[in-house]
């Protein structure tokens, strides 16, 4: 199925493109192993490499949704209060003329702009360009300060999955990431099956963060910038 037909934003359309590298080790491994059930010898690399790439996939896909949304707003934007205080507070503290930052909105003319597209430049530079732990208490922050979403992770929940049990999820598979990156081995295996879960979680997770931050745009522009009612990316899975 196509992006078009798919009508996917290109931050989902990009993580399911990305994803399916993923999916093609799991691939190689039943075409290494077959199909039967039971513990295989020597194809366990390929299981490793998966969660290292998944990982990197999930902190592309948050970079581009955290600069999707906050370019979705500025691009509608014709004057800056469109963008909470948080935002406009930050941004105006490298260009402040007095004590407080929300006073510069009433002096830069059309020049507020240029002020933000710098503060995006300048979050992107300290945050993103140094993110590679994309667990929810980086996450968090990132967004409520680029864009004034706040507690992006507090949303991640359906039928059995709490957002606090997602966080922990989400932590798990950025820490077993660690593990394989910097020491190779692991307390326990990583077994396929374990893969296509984290996968899956992965997937979900992307389309609850692109709804949310597409409602949140929505909010303060009146105008929705993508789909906002996805629950599922994948190839295999459909949506």
């Amino acid at each position: 199925m196509s992006h078009e037909e798919k009508k996917l934003p290109d931050h989902l359309y990009r993580l399911e493109e990305n994803a399916a590298e993923v999916e093609r080790l799991t691939d190689i491994h039943r075409e290494i192993s077959g199909e039967n059930p039971g513990r295989k010898r020597g194809v366990e690399v390929l299981n490793k490499s998966g969660i290292v790439l998944l990982v990197a996939c999930w902190e592309d896909f948050i970079e581009d949704l955290v600069c999707s949304t906050f370019d979705a707003i500025f691009d509608k934007a014709q004057e800056p209060d469109v963008f909470p205080n948080k935002v406009l507070s930050l941004a105006g503290r490298s260009a402040r003329t007095s004590a407080n930052e929300l006073e510069i909105w009433n002096l830069a003319g059309t020049g507020w702009k240029t002020i933000l597209a710098s503060h995006r430049d300048e979050i992107l530079k300290r945050h993103v360009g140094r993110f590679n732990t994309p667990k929810p208490e980086f996450i968090d922050p990132l967004f409520e300060r680029m864009t004034g979403l706040k507690n992006i992770s507090s949303h991640w929940s359906w039928p059995g999955m709490s957002a606090t049990g997602a966080s922990r999820k989400l932590v798990k598979l950025v820490e077993l990431r660690g593990q394989i990156a910097h020491k190779v081995s692991t307390e326990n295996s990583v077994t396929k099956a374990q893969l296509m879960d984290y996968t899956h979680f992965i997937k979900r997770l992307a389309a609850i963060s692109s709804n949310e931050a597409g409602l949140f745009v929505e909010n303060r522009v009146q105008e929705r910038p993508w789909p906002s009612n996805l629950i599922y990316v994948g190839h295999r899975q459909g949506t």
